[in-house]
């Protein structure tokens, strides 16, 4: 089970940045898409803090 977490935060992780990068697309260069431009900012930025927050709590295995 700890595997198959882990493989889809790897795909979450990856598939993120791209989803930043297209937000911030739309917030600067397209004015009247901002809202939804917004929204992947927000979105993507909180799949990248649980992301690397849930693959370093895996690592660490007491």
């Amino acid at each position: 089970m700890e595997v198959f977490l882990l493989i889809l935060l790897f795909i979450l992780l990856i598939i993120s940045p791209i989803t930043l990068l297209i937000g911030l697309y739309k917030v600067l260069f397209q004015k009247e898409d901002k809202k939804f431009g917004i929204q992947l900012l927000i979105y993507s930025l909180i799949v990248l803090i649980i992301g690397f927050g849930s693959c370093i709590a895996f690592d660490v295995n007491p």
